[in-house]
């Protein structure tokens, strides 16, 4: 009889520690998700890291009587498609007499009035962020001067009288 209390003693006991061996797999991984988040983010990290990113930097300098306009378009690829551009106009005057309030930087005005285009001004330079990623893509107007071959964009910018140069950033 003692024996046979002593085996359904084990058995219990076996079916609670498989319970709890149940339990573990159950709330272990999700807890260490939590607890451990650096090491899932630092693979992706690592996964972005080894993309390929090429840069294109165009420069055009525009001479007026009174001003200059020194244009400069930087625009990252990713994998081979459009990622970001940095467009800086630097206005340099030779009176300064002249009125800034008089120049008006066309392109520059016809971009920052579009959605998602993030732009500064700042004494004698105005600078617009574009970030395609987030961009939507049916906007007619900014996709016929932005392409997303980079070499479709130095072949436009180079019919634009701008020098361009490419580089490797990754």
């Amino acid at each position: 009889m003692e024996n046979k209390k002593n085996n359904e003693d084990l058995i219990k006991m076996l079916c609670y520690l498989g319970i709890f061996v149940l339990l573990l797999f159950i709330v272990l991984p999700p807890l260490f998700r939590v607890i451990f988040p650096e090491e899932e983010k630092a693979l992706q990290e690592e996964t972005e890291q080894k993309k390929t990113i090429m840069n294109l930097t165009c420069v055009k300098t525009e001479d007026f009587v009174e001003y200059q306009i020194k244009t400069t378009i930087s625009t990252n690829y990713i994998e081979e498609k459009i990622s970001n551009s940095t467009f800086i106009y630097e206005v340099e005057y030779m009176d300064e007499i002249f009125n800034s309030d008089d120049i008006l930087i066309e392109e520059y005005e016809r971009l920052k009035g579009i959605d998602n285009v993030d732009f500064y001004e700042e004494d004698n330079k105005y600078t617009l962020n574009i970030d395609y990623i987030a961009f939507d893509y049916s906007n007619e107007q900014l996709l016929t001067s932005h392409k997303m071959i980079i070499v479709n964009q130095m072949n436009f910018y180079s019919n634009d009288n701008f020098e361009c140069n490419t580089r490797k950033v990754q």
